[in-house]
């Protein structure tokens, strides 16, 4: 008998991974109560799952809601677009923890706004604690084995990204010749990776985590479209730091990673400086 529970909630952004995570929540046999900070919340309406839309950032109405629901559990997923930190618009709640952040990097927004949580009695989940089947194991996860040469440029990549990644403001790197093409900012993975392209047409994508972040969000994700980005730009390598990084899509991702001829590997987490 499935069972259906309100104090587990979701709060979904945009992308896949919540209705990736929502689907698998919900085969298992627990609907939680949806909170959708996203344009289009159809993707996430399945049966036994209630959905409240809120198309701008509220958390006054946000938090009112998980303590009028009795939310203890919460899974935060997807992203919410950071243009939202320079709004004008924003509620009292979200300028309050603005105000008392020295800097606003992903790291130190998500970490604040988790710490108000918990002083509301609210536990935030981890993703290998929900999902433990999407997390990136070590080793060959799809597609051919690499090139000696691919991995090699990966091995420079980990060395670089273990420098950059403390600074908060990307996750991935791509590399060619063991030379920096290019480096992830606001833009994401996807369009990291297309930049690459138009500037050179070959190499290999590491992306990892910084060591002291909190895997109840924010933990690196790539699926589908990361595969297809690559392809386009000529990429032949997706290193992964096992453990520390989200797989969309499941066996189709390892399919398509097969027939687009990209190597996709689980490597250990980038060397710190």
């Amino acid at each position: 008998m499935a069972i259906f529970s309100t104090k587990l909630a979701l709060v979904a952004g945009e992308g896949l991974l919540p209705v990736e995570i929502l689907r698998r929540l919900v085969e298992r046999g627990e609907a939680p109560l949806v909170y959708g900070l996203r344009e289009d919340c159809s993707e996430l309406e399945l049966p036994g799952v209630s959905v409240i839309q809120f198309k701008e950032l509220n958390l006054v109405r946000i938090f009112a809601s998980f303590a009028l629901r009795r939310v203890k559990r919460l899974v935060l997923a997807g992203y919410v677009p950071k243009r939202t930190i320079y709004s004008d618009s924003m509620d009292e709640e979200t300028s309050s923890i603005l105000r008392g952040l020295d800097d606003r990097n992903d790291h130190s927004l998500l970490g604040a706004v988790i710490d108000r949580l918990e002083r509301l009695g609210i536990s935030v989940m981890r993703y290998d604690s929900i999902v433990p089947e999407m997390i990136a194991p070590e080793g060959r996860i799809g597609g051919p084995e690499p090139s000696a040469k691919d991995l090699r440029d990966v091995d420079y990549g980990r060395s670089v990204l273990g420098k950059l990644l403390p600074l908060s403001f990307g996750q991935s790197i791509v590399v060619s010749e063991r030379s920096v093409v290019a480096v992830e900012a606001m833009e994401g993975t996807d369009k990291t990776i297309l930049r690459a392209g138009s500037i050179c047409p070959s190499g290999v994508v590491v992306k990892g985590l910084r060591a002291d972040q909190d895997r109840r969000y924010d933990i690196p994700v790539v699926g589908l479209d990361t595969l297809k980005a690559m392809a386009r730009s000529g990429l032949s390598c997706l290193a992964l730091e096992a453990g520390n990084c989200l797989i969309l899509g499941g066996e189709s991702f390892s399919k398509a990673a097969q027939e687009l001829g990209i190597s996709v590997i689980g490597v250990e987490p980038c060397p710190s400086s």
